[in-house]
């Protein structure tokens, strides 16, 4: 059975939370949690030292539909690049030297919920590295 919107949007919202705190204990500084553009969205934009971080999170409480990483499809990739390449042309080119794509999965409810973090999961073509 499917949860209703506003459940799922909390199960979100929880997993994104977990995400950034995930983070912060590994050093790095949330710069921005859902940048929206008309083509997409960015979970977590992060930075650790020059390099930006635009950080996909997915959740799943059970595996009936697959994993969490199986649902980045390539045209998520695609949309996720592209609102990236336009969050970069928002902010100085001098503040950031790198930036990547990575991906963090929460699968699992409460406290025996398991969080995975991918580094530079993707690259800007939106192929899997």
């Amino acid at each position: 059975m499917i949860p209703p919107p506003e459940a799922r949007r909390a199960q979100g919202d929880a997993a994104e939370e977990r995400a950034c705190r995930h983070l912060d204990r590994s050093g790095f500084t949330i710069v921005e949690r859902n940048f929206r553009t008309r083509g997409g969205e960015i979970d977590i934009v992060a930075r650790k030292g020059d390099v930006l971080v635009f950080v996909e999170v997915r959740s799943r409480e059970v595996p009936d539909f697959g994993t969490p990483e199986e649902s980045i499809t390539p045209s998520k990739r695609r949309r996720i690049v592209a609102t990236a390449r336009q969050y970069l042309s928002k902010v100085p080119p001098f503040s950031w030297r790198e930036a990547r794509f990575d991906v963090i999965v929460i699968e699992g409810v409460g406290n025996a919920a398991v969080l995975r973090h991918y580094p530079a999961a993707f690259d800007a073509k939106g192929k899997i590295l």
